[in-house]
């Protein structure tokens, strides 16, 4: 089993994953493409979750408090006959990094992998001037992406915010956009001004396309507007690449979203996960 712990701005995500071998070598059977995408030899076609549970991030800026909360979470999930082989951090909250890199390496008896550019992420980063500068999340997500799908890929990962990224044809991480998450910007809008009310991001039947009350005007553009923005920029980066792009959506408010995307898309709910994993492995088997 591979360990993942993803921190992200409201919580902290731990992922048991069991890697899955698939001889063929064929990934596809998505809405998005039909075509082969052969996987690098050695290393998993996918993997299975055993288990996620989630903390609030402010835990893990405590050291005793994380080690209390994860520990209870492993042992909850892990009987004691499986092994964790290896374990990954991905984190955009630095402050709680080291808890989680000394609880990983607690569990596994070997320092675990921090994600960033350096690691052995299958992607290049030639392109971007500091690619230091680059969140471990959006790492992450883009190493997945262009390991499971057809290149290029496009990955939009509507949390908190709504980062996306862009992977060419040879896996050279071009960049993205990053902009207000749906609740980000709900909340926003209540917090600038006197009137209008607190809301969390919902679905958006077609009849309510038009907003007909303050209510439903603000959710319709938090969650029409940021699949409008999404194809949008779907359509742009294609017209720039000179080639159409397989579209993959994660995050937690991909599911009210993803109704109002027209672009042909994946839904990943797993990706930053499964891309944290993927390079616990990759710089595992080059040890």
């Amino acid at each position: 089993m591979v360990l993942a712990i993803d921190i992200g701005n409201t919580t902290i995500a731990f992922t048991g994953l069991e890697p899955q071998f698939n001889e063929a070598g064929d990934r596809t059977g998505t809405s998005a493409s039909t075509e082969k995408h052969p996987f690098q030899p050695g290393l998993p076609s996918d993997y299975e979750i055993c288990f996620m549970e989630k903390i609030p991030t402010q835990t893990g800026k405590d050291l005793p408090s994380f080690m209390e909360a994860a520990e209870g979470i492993l042992r909850r999930n892990v009987s004691p006959d499986k092994k964790i082989v290896a374990a990954a951090v991905s984190s955009v909250v630095p402050a709680c990094t080291p808890a989680a890199a000394a609880f990983a390496e607690k569990i596994c008896g070997v320092s675990p992998v921090v994600v960033n550019c350096h690691c052995d992420s299958g992607l290049l980063f030639s392109d971007i001037p500091v690619p230091e500068k680059v969140g471990a999340d959006r790492i992450a997500d883009a190493a997945w992406a262009a390991e499971r799908y057809p290149l290029p890929v496009m990955t939009a990962d509507l949390g908190t915010a709504t980062t996306i990224n862009v992977v060419s044809g040879n896996r050279e991480f071009l960049g993205g956009m990053i902009a207000a998450g749906v609740r980000t910007s709900l909340n926003a809008l209540r917090s600038g001004t006197a009137q209008l009310p607190q809301l969390e991001p919902g679905h958006v039947k077609k009849e309510d396309l038009i907003g007909r009350d303050t209510a439903g005007c603000m959710l319709s553009a938090a969650v029409i507007g940021a699949a409008a923005m999404i194809d949008g920029l779907a359509a742009h980066v294609e017209e720039q690449l000179g080639c159409p792009l397989t579209l993959v959506l994660t995050g937690g408010n991909a599911g009210v979203v993803s109704e109002w995307i027209r672009h042909p898309y994946i839904h990943e709910p797993d990706l930053a996960a499964k891309g944290t994993a993927l390079i616990a492995q990759r710089e595992h088997a080059a040890k």
